[in-house]
């Protein structure tokens, strides 16, 4: 059986914006993670682009950490996900 969920999820808008904010609020990788509550590869991979979404409350805690507005960093977007589930799963 094939089950459709829908995922909320935020996507950063540029990796170059989120580097130009924590050099000027003077954060490290491992401190911004450290005051989000974070792991450091997470806020590593957000900065260098190689991730580009995140969950909502990381986006938030960025935002908060950087004293900025979420929107200057990061654009809300929901996605359908399909995935095949035994019969067991599919009736919880």
């Amino acid at each position: 059986m094939i089950v459709i969920e829908r995922r909320f999820e935020v996507r950063l808008i540029s990796p170059d914006a989120l580097r130009q904010y924590m050099k000027f609020r003077h954060y490290t990788i491992r401190g911004l993670a450290a005051r989000v509550g974070c792991s450091h590869s997470l806020i590593g991979f957000l900065a260098k682009g190689t991730r580009r979404t995140c969950g909502p409350e990381i986006a938030t805690a960025i935002a908060s950490a950087l004293d900025c507005p979420v929107e200057s960093l990061f654009v809300a977007r929901t996605s359908n996900v399909q995935r095949e589930v035994g019969r067991l799963e599919a009736v919880r």
